[in-house]
């Protein structure tokens, strides 16, 4: 077994995100549970699905977004931005999140709603 070494403190609270908070692309309803713009980028879906399992999750063991940041040696608000969705969060978030909570958090079957329209930008619409 690997043993990471969390210094607190380590999230960066400046991590941009070009697409705009994955809440931004809200067709309908309320987030996590909201149906999505057609056209949201692919890292709203996946941050809405990170947010539907992590809120599950502490739902289930009856953990808040500030004990769930001190399992990771985060800090409450990074929690509470991908619970909310006006923020998007790293793979070592994610990572650090499933190593602490011993549950994988990641939409790994996600992929299986989509499909690729790849256009050659060359070529014209």
């Amino acid at each position: 077994m690997t043993v990471l070494l969390i210094t607190p403190g380590w999230d960066d609270e400046d991590v941009r995100n070009p697409d705009g908070p994955p809440s931004s692309h809200i067709a309908s309803g309320v987030w996590p549970d909201a149906r999505l713009a057609d056209d949201a980028p692919p890292g709203a879906h996946i941050a809405q699905a990170l947010a539907r399992t992590l809120l599950t999750v502490m739902d289930e063991r009856a953990l808040s977004a500030r004990a769930v940041a001190e399992l990771v040696g985060s800090t409450h608000p990074t929690i509470g931005r991908i619970l909310d969705g006006s923020g998007v969060t790293d793979v070592r978030t994610v990572f650090l999140l499933e190593v602490a909570l011993g549950t994988p958090l990641w939409p790994t079957e996600l992929h299986r709603d989509f499909q690729l329209d790849v256009r050659d930008p060359g070529a014209g619409a």
